[in-house]
Formats: C-alpha cells, structure tokens, sequence
C-alpha cells in the first residue's frame, strides 16, 4: 500500500514500509545533522521496525525522553535546545518526530525556535498523531497544567505514516485516535461519520481504510486557513471542554491514572453537541445519535464537585476566547459546522452537569 497526500507546502506519505522513502527526503536534502526525538516506549515497541527499514536513522543521534504529557513543557524544551546546541545543531539540521502527538507537539515547537527554525518531520505511530497532530503545522507546549498554550504555526517538511505501527497499539490507544476521526466525520464529512459508525470492531484492519480519509479532511481544512482565523475553527469542535477535561486531569491525576486526549475529547464532543443542541442547532434525534455512539465506546470523565466549581479558571486559559466570552464550534447537523458560537460559563456548567447525570 503506497499513498501520497499532497498539501501545499509538503507531502503525506502511507506506506507499510516507509524506511527507503525516509532515506531519499534525508539523502537529497544533505541534512548536517540529525537527530531522532522518540520516548522510550516508542524506542522499545515502534523503534525495532524502523531501525530494520531505514540506515539513515541508524546514523541519527537519539533523543530519548520519558512517556508522558508532562514531558510536554518548556522544561523539556530548554534541555532540547540545550542537548541541539551541545551537537552543533546548524541551520541545516534535522529533527525526526517519531511517536505520538506529544512528540509532534513538542519536536515541532523545538524545531520551529531552535536558531529561528530548523526542518522537521513526523513519523506518527500512534492513530491519534496519524490522523491528526501530525498534520496542519501546529506545535505546542503546555505551560504548567494548561494545555498547548505557548506554540506555533510551522508545517513539518514531511510526514511518513506506516500502518504497521498500529499493530503496537492498545484499545484505548486506537479509540484516543478514533475520538478525533469522529470529530473530522461530524464537521466535515456525514459518509466518514456513517462509515465510522458502522464498524463492528475497532481494530486496525477496521481503521485503515478510513485513516486515508480522516487525513484529507484535517489537511484540507488546515490547507484553506492555515492561521485559524476563520474555517480551521471547526476542528476545535469538542475541544474547548475536552481540554478543559484533559487539563483538569493533568493537574489532580497521577500519571497512569490521566485521561488521554482523545478520551477527554470524546467527552467533550458530547458535551459540546449537546450545548449545539440546547441552543437550538442541533436536531435532538441527531444529537442523541453522536452521544449514544460515543457512549458506547468511551468511558465517563467524572465530573466531581471540585470539577464544578473551579472550572471556570481553568476554561478562561482557553485560547480561543475572546475577552470574557467563550467562542466554540457547534454542529447544526452531522458533517456541518458553526464557528464562533458564543457560549456563557453557565451553559457549560449546564452542559458538565447533563453530562454527569445522563451520560
């Protein structure tokens, strides 16, 4: 299986086997150095199929961090730029993102400052990179327990995905990507959503042949606002309580006990189609149908009195709001979007509350 994606600024490559493909874009480019940025999961699972695939990233000096979202921090991304500028790392050095979302958030911001920018790109091997944070050009850190608050907007030169890596996943690794393939269905595309919907199990054979699709609605919303100004708003839909829920999670649970992304946005797809729904944009039948299929794959974020009444501190880090109001997406129907819907505090401690009660 070989697939090329193409986007105004690089290529998305699917192929099983993406070793030689690596090897060209770094042999033509004549890269001073480079270096291989992975956690140590990844270099225990996902390491020992590459490094059969590719004899350039044999050569590449390895960055290993700790698993973590934590590790997602300027912290981290002081000791980088440190460990980058130890090596020599010129203008002309490469960075190797090769894991999930965090190392793509993080490889990304590092590259994209490192002397003003140097090249990277991404080697997704989780779903959730795959079919989104690898794609679009946003990298990010989290500052303390706030979620992706200091970033920029930088494409990778490249993206290399390998399905093979979807072997090494867990359940819940594969539905933390899922989330946002339903998200892409509900903003974008009905048939994407139906197809969603449809699969008996979410396996990997079951996903592949809607990854393809998931990657070209992100990249072509991404493509047509590049800066999220205006229609790159809508992959924000769930997001603004999801991280509400993610961050809450980062900051109160233990590391094994966080929820993921994907989790927290899965909870907040419901919560947000149900405020979508209250206001009168979302048909009831409609709504019932995105949370009870939500419902049936994901677990319930508990939504704790603490939760309930220290929220509001935590939402107002929101990027995306403006002053004291909270602008979010809502979907008038499956596969349609509304930017910039204007929403009160009230309305979401309505909608954490329904959710704690019904879900």
């Amino acid at each position: 299986m070989t697939e090329i994606i193409k986007t105004k600024n690089y290529s998305i490559l699917l192929q099983n086997d993406i070793g030689h493909s690596i090897d060209e874009f770094i042999q033509e480019a004549e890269y001073s150095n480079v270096f291989l940025l992975m956690e140590e999961n990844i270099m225990e699972y996902c390491w020992p199929i590459l490094k059969q695939q590719s004899r350039e990233l044999n050569k590449a000096e390895i960055l290993l961090l700790e698993p973590g979202e934590s590790q997602k921090s300027i912290e981290i991304a002081h000791q980088l730029w440190n460990t980058l500028s130890q090596y020599q790392a010129d203008r002309s050095s490469l960075i190797v993102n090769f894991g999930g979302g965090m190392i793509s958030d993080l490889g990304g911001f590092v590259a994209s400052t490192y002397k003003r920018g140097i090249d990277f790109i991404n080697i997704p091997t989780s779903l959730l990179a795959m079919v989104d944070a690898s794609i679009g050009g946003k990298t990010a850190i989290n500052l303390g327990k706030y979620k992706n608050q200091v970033g920029v907007f930088n494409p990778a030169k490249a993206v290399f995905i390998s399905m093979e890596f979807l072997n090494t996943l867990n359940k819940r690794n594969l539905l933390n990507g899922y989330a946002e393939m339903l998200k892409h269905g509900l903003i974008s595309h009905k048939e994407h959503w139906n197809k969603l919907l449809q699969l008996k199990e979410l396996q990997p054979k079951d996903l592949i042949p809607n990854i393809a699709q998931s990657i070209e609605i992100k990249k072509a919303i991404a493509e047509e606002d590049p800066l999220e100004k205006s229609s790159r708003k809508s992959l924000n839909f769930g997001h603004t309580i999801g991280h509400l829920l993610e961050s809450w999670s980062l900051k109160h649970d233990k590391e094994k006990e966080r929820w993921l992304h994907g989790e927290s946005i899965a909870a907040g797809l419901v919560m947000e189609s149900y405020l979508s729904f209250k206001q009168g944009k979302l048909q009831k039948k409609d709504f019932k149908i995105i949370k009870n299929h939500i419902q049936k794959h994901f677990p319930k974020f508990p939504i704790t009195p603490d939760l309930l009444s220290s929220f509001p501190e935590i939402i107002f880090q929101d990027k995306k709001k403006n002053g004291k109001k909270l602008n979010l997406t809502f979907v008038p129907a499956i596969g349609s979007f509304l930017i910039n819907q204007n929403c009160t505090i009230e309305e979401i401690k309505k909608a954490l509350i329904y959710y704690k009660e019904n879900y």
